[in-house]
């Protein structure tokens, strides 16, 4: 499929799901004058601020910010990126998306198509067998692990029966050809040319991706027969270092924070529990493409894994790998060694989550890690346990964080604030890279010019976005100011691309509404842009408001040329006498034009 699709086509699909019908099917909506409220379904609120506005076909919630077009909505909602939001839209409008030009693109796409309809049939299968009366025992098993009917159907758990080809022979009944089922991984050829099934005598875990596709599966033993696990092997729908186990669900759990385990069984025990907002990675240690994942879905991520030295292993690798990628990362840390579904089934969900409420930090782990391993009653081993900690200190960006560390450290172990500075600083001292100190008051006097025009920065890419905003509600705007306007005007990089496209949109007698607006922006500024249309484009004279605002743009940018100027000449670097005299002329034909302003 393209990776993009028209801009005709895309405003089809948004004009052709109307905002209201769409929100509608997630939260209960209330009309109030022109606009339609309801309960946030962002973040968690008792009076109604998530305002639907039917005319202007935008969402704006008063409480979070968040704000956007039905796209953006559905991205939000579902936790999917634009194509996947495009798609869901057009399959409810009834549009057909159109199909790569690329014969190759096209041959992979089917392919794709192919196995994920074999996998969901084979999931089906297996659920079937589960719920068969000859496989009771089966089912006893699980009930023995504590799971209910509803846990089982919610995570589509199976049987796969102990017969040679049993799948294989459902899923050609079913009209896949056998070279196809074979690249599901669900089948092996035999040395007669024939194919037997993968799993044969195991519980089954379907494998789901984050829009709730089939692609892998998991098998477990029910006795000690070896090996304990298997998996499917990679295809081309499932990469095992790029998927994580119940995402789907825990995607949607209504909390910020992602709790990694290591088996299916901990989150299916977790999940059963209520506590819904936990994965696993699949048979492999955590990947990069896993944690940006993971970054995507959740503002932390905290590791749970087992505590003994594989565990600690894996959690101090993952830990690394996670915060190198920007993720806020945590650690839960289970007493008595236990593995989550063992803790929560004693000791209750309430237990659990109070667990994830106090895990530790990367640092507070990594110490405690070291600790173990190291005799700090001798003086010895507290000596090396404090110098690696002081290595690991130095390391730290954050010198608040860095200070509450050395603050616990030094009244722990009796030893002074300074002595454990002492050793950081040595360890930072060959990274420092010291300046001169005419080039340290050159950077003072230009922070200090910085910090001043701040604030106003701040005020005026506020004002541009509501001028690109009243255009966008009323594109007959921009006719009578575009000769008073440049592209060159607007001082923030993404509002000058965006009024770059409305300008063009409008000149090309093509137009553009608030809706398409919110299109072109990413989560954030389309919040920002929809708070604007709904609390402040509600002007007397929205043609007057948009020449106020221009007018100070204009003032700005005049303002920060003048400072620029007075810094130059005041900042003691040597001129030519002509470059004086053209800075001078320009300074004061600057203070002139402003003050006719």
């Amino acid at each position: 499929m393209y990776n993009y699709y028209p801009d005709e086509l895309i405003e089809e699909i948004r004009m052709r799901n109307d905002i209201v019908d769409v929100v509608s099917e997630y939260i209960k909506l209330d009309k109030k004058g022109s606009n339609n409220f309801g309960l946030c379904p962002f973040h968690k609120e008792k009076t109604p601020s998530f305002c639907v506005s039917e005319t202007k076909q935008i969402f704006n919630c008063f409480g979070c910010g968040k704000g956007g077009n039905v796209i953006q909505f559905i991205m939000l909602t579902e936790n999917l990126d634009f194509i996947e939001a495009v798609k869901l839209l057009a399959d409810r409008a009834k549009i057909d998306l159109p199909e790569s030009d690329d014969k190759e693109g096209r041959e992979k796409a089917k392919l794709r198509q192919e196995l994920l309809k074999i996998n969901t049939e084979a999931a089906r299968f297996y659920y079937s067998n589960l719920t068969s009366d000859k496989n009771s025992s089966i089912r006893n098993y699980l009930t023995g692990r504590g799971l209910d009917e509803g846990t089982i159907k919610r995570f589509g758990i199976g049987f796969s029966g102990t017969e040679w080809d049993q799948l294989y022979k459902f899923l050609v009944e079913k009209g896949f050809k056998s070279e196809i089922i074979e690249k599901s991984g669900l089948v092996l050829k035999n040395k007669n040319g024939g194919f037997y099934d993968r799993f044969r005598g195991r519980i089954i875990f379907p494998i789901f991706d984050v829009r709730g596709n089939v692609i892998a599966f998991g098998g477990r033993v029910t006795d000690e027969s070896l090996p304990k696990y298997m998996n499917s092997p990679e295809t081309p729908v499932y990469n095992k270092g790029k998927n994580l186990y119940a995402l789907n669900l825990a995607k949607n759990s209504g909390d910020t924070r992602i709790v990694i385990v290591e088996g299916y069984m901990d989150v299916i025990s977790l999940n059963k529990s209520g506590v819904r907002n936990v994965v696993a990675s699949l048979g492999t240690a955590l990947t990069e493409s896993q944690g940006r994942l993971l970054k995507k879905y959740a503002e932390e991520v905290i590791i749970s894994y087992d505590a003994d030295t594989a565990g600690q292993t894996a959690t101090m690798r993952g830990l690394d790998l996670l915060n190198q990628i920007g993720c806020n990362v945590k650690v839960l840390v289970i007493p008595e060694g236990k593995d989550p579904d063992d803790f929560v089934r004693k000791n209750g969900p309430d237990e659990f989550i109070n667990l994830v409420n106090n895990s530790i930090s990367l640092l507070e782990y990594k110490v405690k890690i070291l600790k173990s391993k190291t005799d700090t009653e001798t003086t010895d081993g507290k000596i090396k346990f404090l110098n690696k900690v002081a290595e690991m200190l130095s390391k730290i960006d954050n010198s608040m964080e860095r200070e509450m560390y050395i603050k616990t450290l030094a009244k722990q172990y009796s030893i002074t604030e300074d002595a454990i500075y002492s050793e950081i600083y040595k360890r930072l001292r060959p990274k420092t890279n010291f300046k001169t100190a005419m080039t340290e008051k050159a950077e003072t006097i230009a922070s200090e010019a910085t910090g001043k025009e701040n604030s106003q920065a701040k005020e005026i890419i506020h004002n541009e976005r509501m001028l690109i905003s009243l255009i966008c509600i009323d594109n007959s705007i921009y006719k009578k100011i575009k000769d008073r306007i440049k592209i060159e005007d607007f001082i923030d990089e993404n509002d000058r691309k965006i009024a770059e496209i409305v300008f063009d949109r409008i000149d090309s007698d093509r137009g553009i509404v608030s809706a398409e607006l919110l299109g072109l922006l990413d989560d954030k500024e389309a919040g920002e842009y929809a708070k604007i249309i709904q609390e402040e484009c509600n002007c007397e004279s929205n043609y007057k408001a948009a020449m106020d605002i221009i007018k100070g743009m204009v003032v700005y940018i005049m303002d920060k040329r003048k400072n620029e100027i007075l810094l130059i000449l005041s900042s003691g670097v040597e001129l030519k006498n002509s470059e004086v005299e053209k800075l001078t002329e320009e300074l004061n034909s600057l203070i002139i034009k402003r003050k006719n302003i």
